[in-house]
Parts: structure tokens; C-alpha cells; sequence
């Protein structure tokens, strides 16, 4: 297994969704080889303890999500994190002693529990300086977990640079290509100015280029929007908030399923419309198993009309119909 830098640990009945959704982020800074997240990285047919400790004893950092069942409290039982053979008491056990980055995650205003409510070898967790993370603030709360992680594998920030016309990579060849594509629309717009004029039509010289640039300009989607969503199944009626980000036309941020923010994949923002996949994890007869969410929607003013398809998961779901309107501007929510 090729050395992984962060370990995240999680109870999944706890905070599933959470998991996902700082994996996704953490993979969008980091690379997706240096996080490990168990739905992903365990090959079928493996043990799960064995690559659980391999994983952990190749990390740097482990990051442990606690939220407000992460004890795992049973009636008539002690709590599952006094179980010898519970994973969860297991990963963070192992992190300890090897002497490694422990960073609790507190979520949605989860608080540390005592050291007496743990078992010996896990009270040392009580000592670590923990970070919070919130579905109101999870843009900004992932901005600090990610400036803590960088610190702790001595990983310094990325700096921003122009690209040269030499550089290689996605991110250069994206912007060749965007800055190919500006050149080309004011291009056009002078052509159709100089054939107008040509013709003896009436016509604005400076009118032409403004009005083909105002067509590549952002839509105002950045900041927090709200919906009430209703699912496709009985009583399921959730307020979903949607955090979004970005430049150009590229969209980041978190969108919230079930009430938990999950990362935004795939997203991307057009001069009416802004489309972003997000995914999973559903527990059915056979298992755990990924669902992937497609978020189409239409911007008009305040509001986002939304169609979500639902692919996979344990059980086949109709498109959900939806309208999130905006609840804070992008300065809200850094």
C-alpha cells in the first residue's frame, strides 16, 4: 500500500456523511492517494483489520470525527468504545501510541467526552487540541482543518502563481484554454461590430464586446442557500443548506443530504445554471453501498431551482424536485 498521510476515523451510524464529505475535500487538496477512508480503500476480499492497522501505521496524521454518537452507548451494554474488538477503539488506539497527529473533530457542536467514559488506552484523545466542524460554517471550518493538516506533515500552503505559456499540468492548460477562449469572444464581438457598421446598420462600437463578455461573466452563487427538501420516501422532509464557492466556472463548497454536508464533486457554474455531484453511503440488506447525487439547477435572481437524481445506492429513487434561496452572501461564510 503506497504510504497515506491522513487517516480518517469514523463510527458510521455517528457520522457517515461527514466523512465523506471531509474525504472529498481533503482529496481535492491533498490527492486522494494520501487520504484514506475505509468505503474507499478497502479492496473486496481483504481483511479490514489488517488494512485498518497497515493504513494507520503508514499515516501521519489521524483525524477522528466524533460526533454525538460516536461513543456508541447500547441499552443493557457498555458503549462500543470499550469494546476491545470495536474498530473505532482500535484506529485511535493505535494512533496514540505510535505517537502520531491526533486531531478530534467535533462535530456540530459534539463536546470531547471525559476521560472516564473512555478506555485507558484511548484518554490520552482527551489532551489533544480539537477543531470543530459545523454544517452552518463547513467551508470555513475545512479551510482551518486543512491549514492544520498542512502544518502537520510540514506541507506548506500552496502559493498562487501566473502560469507561463511553458507550464505543464491540468491547471496550466486550463488556463491557456480559458484565456484562447476570451481572445476568441472579443474577437468575435469587434467582427460583428465592423459588419454592422459595414452594412450602414446602427450600432454601438463599445456595446458589442460588453454585451459578448457580460455572457462569460459568473453568476452570483457564491455564499449559502436554503431549501426544504422533501425525499422520496414517507417523512422525509429535510432543510438542506448549500455552501458554494469558487472561480470562473468552476464550483466548490459542501451541499447538505439528510441534513449533513457532503463535498461538492464535479461542480460547475454557467451563465444561468449551476450543476455538482455529491455521494454517500446507504445501508441496505447487502451492505454499504455508494449512492451518487446529480444536482442540476436553474439561477434565476435569489433562487435555485433544483432536479437531484439519486444513482446506486441500496434502493432506486425518483429526481427530486426542489428550490434553495439564497440565505447569506459568500462573505457569510468564509
Amino acid at each position: 500500500m503506497a504510504r497515506t498521510q491522513i487517516f480518517i476515523s469514523y463510527r458510521r451510524d455517528d457520522s457517515a456523511g461527514y466523512a465523506r464529505a471531509v474525504y472529498d475535500e481533503l482529496a481535492r487538496h491533498f490527492g486522494a492517494e494520501r487520504v484514506f477512508i475505509d468505503v474507499d480503500d478497502i479492496p473486496a476480499g481483504q481483511s479490514f483489520a489488517d488494512v485498518i492497522r497497515q493504513a494507520v501505521s503508514g499515516s501521519q496524521v489521524l483525524l477522528v470525527l466524533m460526533g454525538k454518537r460516536w461513543l456508541g452507548e447500547r441499552d443493557g451494554a457498555p458503549p462500543r468504545i470499550a469494546d476491545p474488538g470495536d474498530f473505532v477503539a482500535i484506529e485511535v488506539a493505535a494512533g496514540l501510541a505510535k505517537g502520531m497527529s491526533v486531531i478530534p473533530l467535533l462535530l456540530d457542536g459534539t463536546t470531547m467526552p471525559a476521560a472516564a467514559q473512555l478506555p485507558v488506552p484511548l484518554r490520552p484523545l482527551v489532551e489533544r487540541n480539537a477543531l470543530e466542524l459545523g454544517n452552518t460554517r463547513f467551508a470555513a471550518d475545512m479551510d482551518r482543518l486543512v491549514r492544520a493538516l498542512r502544518e502537520a506533515i510540514g506541507e506548506p500552503a500552496p502559493t498562487s502563481t501566473a502560469p507561463s505559456a511553458t507550464a505543464q499540468g491540468p491547471s496550466a492548460s486550463r488556463a491557456l484554454w480559458l484565456g484562447g477562449v476570451a481572445v476568441a469572444v472579443v474577437a468575435l464581438a469587434v467582427l460583428g461590430w465592423k459588419l454592422a457598421t459595414r452594412g450602414g446598420a446602427s450600432s454601438d462600437p463599445a456595446g458589442a464586446p460588453a454585451a459578448a463578455a457580460s455572457a462569460s461573466v459568473r453568476p452570483v452563487v457564491d455564499g449559502a442557500w436554503q431549501a426544504d427538501v422533501v425525499y422520496d420516501w414517507p417523512n422525509a422532509r429535510y432543510a438542506e443548506r448549500f455552501v458554494f464557492s469558487g472561480e470562473g466556472g468552476e464550483l466548490h463548497g459542501s451541499a447538505s443530504f439528510l441534513g449533513v454536508p457532503r463535498g461538492i464533486l464535479e461542480g460547475h457554474v454557467a451563465p444561468g445554471a449551476v450543476r455538482f455531484v455529491t455521494r454517500t453511503s446507504e445501508t441496505g440488506a447487502g451492505g454499504s453501498v455508494e449512492a451518487v447525487h446529480r444536482y442540476t439547477g436553474r439561477i434565476a435572481g435569489d433562487e435555485i431551482r433544483f432536479v437531484m437524481q439519486t444513482e446506486g445506492g441500496s434502493s432506486p429513487h425518483v429526481p427530486v424536485e426542489f428550490t434553495a434561496r439564497r440565505a447569506g452572501p459568500a462573505s457569510a461564510v468564509k
